[in-house]
């Protein structure tokens, strides 16, 4: 264990030494990359980046492992981290540095190549544009020409087929004009004969009302005198009707007379029904009773006076 070990001892754990970082200053401070080109030069400088980084790494394990197992050797293990480190750092730096402009080189030269490639085909884009443009304005033109001489010739045509209209019209306006005289003697000849036909009409009307209205007349009497036998034989019928109803009902009225005595008997025994003499206590219930009793003798009465 560390803690078992003298601080110097463990101190010696720390690698490289300061020769051996002597060596890789020497040795890799030198380095360069010549351009993106320079593949050779890129691969050494990351192959020596990689051994410093490592050596750095190994130096933070050994560092924690020495804190770990022995803290009262804290403080002079992160010094001397720390001055290793530091002998370090600049190396490391120096080959990121070169890596990172060769990288950033190879970028520049890929964003360039790729603005450069988007400009051609913009370009390119441009000029298909501009000639679909000619094409388009060419086409145009030889639209425009073609309608032109469409419009003339439809002019034209439109002038003869005018020209020709109005002759057509012109023969109308004269074989209408013969026509109207023609209608005219036509419609004097039919006029005439229409007031002809007219009087004709009005004398046969008339005729024709007069006849309407005698027979109508004859109808009328002929419907009245039917309705007076009508009505005398209804009446007949009807008094004769209730001359059998009543008698009917006298001969109802007879046959019932002692079922309607006999009822009436009843209404009276419950008319003369006497409720016994009772207590203050029972005096509104004999009340009730009462009424009832007369209300009971009342209904019995009706039913057997009705009684048909």
């Amino acid at each position: 264990m560390l803690n078992t070990i003298k601080p110097e001892t463990a101190l010696k754990q720390f690698t490289p030494t300061d020769t051996a970082i002597a060596a890789m200053r020497e040795e890799y401070m030198p380095l360069k990359i010549h351009g993106i080109n320079d593949a050779a030069g890129y691969k050494a400088v990351h192959s020596a980046r990689m051994v410093v980084k490592n050596h750095r790494v190994a130096v933070e394990k050994v560092r924690k492992d020495l804190k770990a197992d022995a803290l009262e050797y804290g403080r002079k293990v992160d010094a001397e981290a720390k001055r290793i480190t530091a002998l370090l750092d600049p190396i490391e730096s120096h080959l990121a540095a070169e890596e990172a402009a060769v990288d950033a080189e190879k970028e520049r030269i890929k964003n360039a190549a790729r603005i450069k490639a988007e400009a051609e085909a913009q370009a390119r884009r441009e000029a298909e544009e501009a000639r679909l443009a000619a094409e388009r304005a060419a086409e145009a033109e030889k639209l425009r020409i073609e309608r032109e001489k469409l419009e003339a010739d439809r002019k034209a045509m439109e002038a003869e087929r005018l020209r020709v209209e109005n002759e057509r019209l012109a023969a109308e306006r004269k074989a209408n004009e013969q026509q109207a005289a023609r209608l005219a003697e036509l419609k004097a000849a039919q006029d005439k004969l229409d007031a002809e036909r007219t009087r004709q009409a009005r004398i046969e009307a008339e005729r024709q009302r007069v006849e309407r209205e005698k027979i109508e007349a004859e109808r009328k009497a002929v419907e009245a005198e039917r309705q007076r036998i009508e009505r005398e034989r209804l009446a007949a019928e009807r008094l004769a009707a209730a001359e059998k109803a009543a008698e009917a009902a006298r001969l109802t009225a007879e046959a019932l007379r002692p079922d309607r005595e006999k009822l009436l008997a009843v209404a009276e025994a419950v008319a003369a029904v006497k409720l016994p003499e009772v207590s203050a206590d029972a005096s509104e219930a004999a009340k009730k009773i009462g009424g009832i009793i007369r209300n009971a003798a009342a209904q019995i009465t009706f039913i057997a006076e009705n009684l048909s």
